[in-house]
């Protein structure tokens, strides 16, 4: 969208980062990768299964809040917030961390420019 604000660009990388990140950590787990090796495996599948549904509802928001779509914008605040708060719900090491950075640049930079996704369009 040539009229939007550098912040939907910067956003929208953030929001696909933060899908390849628990794109990543699906595969990982998966493949017994992780600390979850002391879980049962319905546990495991479980984890496995929302890590996948979060990469992938990630992208859709990606797409949409590009396009200002928006249930994209306010779903997006929605998932990015989920994530940003159950980072910081058990024990916090690095990609916690992580996870949470890459869950606040794009929820603030959406935040910011909420009056761009959220006016009318003129078309």
């Amino acid at each position: 969208m040539k009229d939007s604000p550098k912040s939907v660009s910067v956003t929208t990388v953030f929001i696909i980062l933060n899908a390849v990140f628990w794109l990543a950590y699906t595969v990982i787990t998966a493949f017994g990768g992780t600390y979850l090796t002391t879980v049962s495996a319905m546990v495991k599948s479980i984890i496995v299964i929302l890590a996948f549904g979060s990469s992938t509802i990630l992208v859709g928001i990606a797409i949409f809040v590009r396009r200002r779509n928006r249930f994209a914008f306010y779903f997006g605040l929605l998932m990015l917030t989920i994530i940003a708060v159950l980072s910081i719900t058990d024990e916090f090491g690095w990609l916690d961390f992580f996870s949470l950075l890459i869950s606040l640049i794009p929820l603030v930079l959406l935040l910011k420019a909420r009056n761009w996704y959220l006016r009318p369009r003129h078309n």
